[in-house]
């Protein structure tokens, strides 16, 4: 029996599990440093706001890896 796209989709994005824990690990670091330099920081400076966005951006990408691999897990715990 042929699967179907939505399952073909994740069967193919879970074979990049591994990649997919380490670039959650490098945006997490990532967002700790980002934080961390903006509490040190002067507020009123242009750097503010850049981290700021710079936050934002980093749980829009942080949000979806996530999702990937609990699902990724989820399936494949579901398979044992």
């Amino acid at each position: 029996m042929s699967m179907s796209p939505k399952e073909r989709f994740w069967d193919v994005l879970c074979e990049y599990r591994p990649f997919l824990h380490l670039l959650l690990l490098f945006t997490t670091v990532l967002l700790v440093l980002t934080v961390t330099a903006m509490a040190m920081g002067d507020q009123q400076t242009d750097a503010y706001v850049i981290s700021i966005v710079t936050i934002a951006v980093l749980v829009a990408t942080i949000v979806p890896i996530s999702y990937c691999v609990w699902r990724c897990g989820a399936m494949t715990n579901g398979r044992s």
